[in-house]
C-alpha cells in the first residue's frame, strides 16, 4: 500500500512541477540562487526577481507560487503584497525574513499570504511550503477555467433555453413548463433536448446539476 501511495504522490508532484513557476523576489542575488539551485534539484522551475518593482513588471501569469522577502530598498515584500492585492494578481506567497517580527508574520498571514518562515529556511519546510502553495495556485486555475467553460456553454443557451433550464432545475414537468411557457410538451422536449446538447449531459437531472453548481444565470 505505501508503494502505491508514494507512486501517486510522486506522479501529483510531477504534475504540479510541470504546469508551476516559483517566483523568488529577493534582493541578496545570493539568497536567492540558494533558493533556485536547491528547488531546481527538486524538479521546480524557478525565476528570479531582484526587487518587488521588477517583479511587477512582469506579466508571467503562469500557476505557481511567489518566495518573497519582507525587508528590501524599495517595495517591502508586505508592500508588494498589497499592491497584487490592489491589482487582482493572485498568487499564493511564501513570506522569508531575517527578522523574528510576529507581528509582521501575522499581518502578512491575514492578508493571505501561505507561510512565512525566518532565514535560515529549512529546506525540507521550504520545498513542502513550495509544493502546498503550487497544489493550491493550479487547484484555482483549474477551478476557475471550469467555471468560465461552464458559463461560456449557459451563455450560449437562448432566452427561451434558459427559462426552461430554471424551470427544469425547479423540478417542474414537461407538461408543467408548457404550461406556464404556453407552448406544447413538445416544443418543451426539444429546448430539454437542445439544452443537454449544449451542457453535454442526457437528462433532466443532469441539466440541473450542471447549472446550479455554477453562478446562477442571469
Amino acid at each position: 500500500m505505501h508503494h502505491v501511495a508514494d507512486k501517486l504522490d510522486s506522479n501529483l508532484l510531477q504534475h504540479i512541477q510541470d504546469k508551476s513557476l516559483v517566483r523568488i523576489v529577493d534582493d541578496d542575488e545570493s539568497v536567492a540562487r540558494s533558493y533556485e539551485f536547491m528547488l531546481r534539484c527538486a524538479g521546480w522551475k524557478c525565476q528570479i526577481f531582484n526587487s518587488g518593482e521588477e517583479y511587477l513588471l512582469s506579466e508571467n501569469v503562469q500557476v505557481g507560487c511567489l518566495i518573497l522577502d519582507v525587508r528590501m530598498p524599495g517595495l517591502s515584500g508586505l508592500q508588494l503584497q498589497q499592491k497584487l492585492e490592489m491589482l487582482e494578481r493572485g498568487i499564493p506567497i511564501i513570506f522569508v525574513t531575517g527578522h523574528g517580527d510576529v507581528d509582521m508574520a501575522v499581518l502578512a498571514l491575514k492578508r493571505g499570504a501561505k507561510d512565512f518562515m525566518l532565514k535560515p529556511v529549512d529546506p525540507k519546510r521550504l520545498k513542502e511550503a513550495v509544493f502546498n502553495a503550487c497544489h493550491t495556485d493550479l487547484l484555482r486555475f483549474l477551478e476557475t477555467k471550469k467555471e468560465k467553460a461552464e458559463n461560456a456553454v449557459k451563455n450560449s443557451l437562448s432566452p427561451r433555453e434558459q427559462e426552461v433550464a430554471i424551470l427544469l432545475i425547479q423540478g417542474l414537468l414537461y407538461k408543467q413548463i408548457a404550461d406556464r411557457l404556453g407552448c406544447s410538451e413538445r416544443t418543451v422536449k426539444f429546448h430539454k433536448a437542445r439544452i443537454a446538447e449544449k451542457l453535454g449531459v442526457k437528462t433532466s437531472v443532469e441539466i440541473a446539476l450542471k447549472l446550479s453548481t455554477s453562478a446562477k444565470m442571469a
